[in-house]
């Protein structure tokens, strides 16, 4: 199968699983925060954001192993692959065993930390337990979703996982809803993970019979590896940005502002990380393209495809943003009740956020490609901007100034240093043109929402009674702003073009 032909099976398959994971979990949210209460929710995301913390004691070790397997899988190189692979699990099974010492010694801590809180200490415990344990199997077990990743075949770990955890959504639900037994519906939290691997590492066996499971790391291999050591070494700072940035935020809010806010928060969330993975399962298996792609060394041929993932992901966010701003809190009325609803100017900044997610994405693609990790203090530096500006604001403007630190520390890190940075020492070439074609796109943008403004000021948005009636007014809105930005992209911009000329060729060639 070509470069393409498996962006694309990556892409629906992931694509098609990730709407009925989104369809489940809108339902079961609904039921969870009825059944369990919002104290109990808002606990569950600040633990799932305490073992993302834990989490950073994987280093970074997993993107590191990504772009390195993308050459020896270029070459079909199975000896080289089966050291790194092997490698992995040996770093991976001695952090998992630092990872479970450290949750030991973490939860001394619980009972300060969820002191005069509504929820008994022993569920509490349990729980982290469960959420734990899930983590400690990708660990020991199923590091090898790495190797699926990197040869374009996310889709076989798609299509596990997902049918796994819709299945532990809906038996949660029967549970809470025949049984009212939050232990059970625990339990399943701590049972399901084990089936995903169980299946997974039959899956790996089948798809690559030669690569070896338990494969022995000598002293030898160790050594011969340490160029990757100090490559992880330098992801582990990035981990760190990433984490402050997407996972301190329920824990500023649980302990400044109150638990329960925490699940206000986790709806909003939840749709926007749900649209985000949406968009992400699109272009899944597009970093193993970029890597094939940089591994060739054609600085024309990547300069071409960067241009298009950008006009792709502009034209993405574009259209999303204007959904998000007309619809998102008629949704959130419909589905959970006016009480959820946070102030208008929360929802522009988390949109904001979300818009940047979206079009920094080519830039990370090719720095994790060229491996681009030296910029350690970048990383820190967001961090500490994140933190700082988070914790000020909070006790100013509430919920809302987390939001603005997060937007700050995103702005200054990821959308102006690292385009610099990879232009400059990844495609080496001038970052002038970088900001040249991005600013040229948020102009198209920019022009797409005015025109769509004066045709549609005379449009009423009419109160909704179901979710069905809400999709179809935002259809409506959607279809009107989608085909006029896609035709100002398709007249000014040369990546649009190019892009729709690739899947042009493609169609024909599928025809043909």
């Amino acid at each position: 199968m070509s470069r393409v032909a498996l962006t694309l099976k990556n892409a629906w398959i992931a694509l098609v699983f990730q709407l009925l994971y989104i369809i489940i979990q809108f339902f079961s949210r609904d039921i969870f925060l009825e059944k369990l209460g919002d104290d109990f929710i808002g606990t569950v995301d600040t633990l799932k954001s305490i073992l993302q913390f834990l989490n950073l004691s994987e280093l970074g070790i997993g993107t590191a192993v990504g772009f390195t397997l993308y050459k020896p899988i270029y070459d079909k190189n199975r000896n080289a692959i089966n050291e790194i692979v092997g490698y992995l699990g040996f770093l991976y099974k001695r952090i998992g065993v630092f990872v479970f010492g450290a949750s030991l010694l973490l939860m001394l801590f619980f009972p300060y930390f969820f002191d005069n809180k509504s929820i008994n200490l022993t569920t509490i415990i349990f729980l982290f337990i469960a959420l734990l344990i899930s983590n400690l199997l990708s660990y020991f077990f199923a590091y090898y979703t790495f190797l699926f990743k990197a040869d374009q075949k996310s889709y076989i770990n798609v299509t596990i996982g997902q049918s796994v955890f819709i299945l532990r959504l809906f038996l949660q639900c029967i549970v809470l809803i025949y049984f009212e037994d939050v232990l059970l519906w625990i339990l399943l939290e701590l049972l399901t993970p084990f089936i995903y691997v169980f299946i997974l590492r039959k899956k790996v066996r089948q798809t690559y019979p030669w690569l070896i499971l338990n494969f022995k790391v000598t002293k030898v291999i160790r050594d011969k590896q340490k160029g990757l050591l100090k490559k992880i070494k330098q992801i582990s700072f990035h981990k760190l940005g990433t984490f402050v940035s997407n996972s301190t935020d329920n824990i500023i809010i649980f302990s400044m502002v109150n638990p329960a806010m925490v699940a206000f928060v986790g709806n909003y969330q939840m749709i926007m990380n749900n649209i985000n993975l949406l968009v992400s399962k699109l272009f899944d298996g597009t970093n193993a393209s970029v890597g094939n792609l940089v591994a060739e060394n054609d600085l024309k041929s990547m300069l071409k495809v960067f241009w298009e993932f950008m006009a792709l992901r502009f034209f993405i966010a574009g259209c999303s943003t204007v959904l998000l701003y007309i619809g998102f809190d008629d949704l959130i009325t419909l589905w959970l009740g006016e009480d959820y609803l946070l102030s208008k100017t929360i929802l522009i900044v988390l949109i904001i956020i979300f818009f940047m997610l979206q079009v920094r994405q080519p830039i990370d693609s090719f720095k994790q490609a060229y491996g681009l990790y030296d910029d350690i203090w970048s990383p820190v530096i967001q961090s500490i901007i994140n933190l700082s500006f988070s914790i000020i604001f909070v006790l100013k403007y509430g919920v809302l100034g987390v939001f603005l630190g997060t937007m700050i520390s995103q702005f200054i890190i990821v959308m102006l240093w690292r385009p610099y940075y990879v232009f400059k020492y990844g495609f080496k070439i001038n970052h002038s043109i970088y900001w040249k074609g991005f600013g040229l796109h948020l102009l198209y943008l920019a022009l797409a929402y005015v025109i769509y403004y004066f045709i549609s000021i005379n449009f009423i948005m009419s109160p909704n009674a179901s979710i069905f009636a809400l999709f179809g007014q935002l259809l409506k809105y959607g279809v009107l702003f989608f085909l006029i930005y896609f035709s100002i992209l398709a007249i000014l911009s040369l990546g649009f073009k190019n892009l729709i000329a690739r899947f042009y060729k493609l169609i024909i060639k599928k025809i043909k």
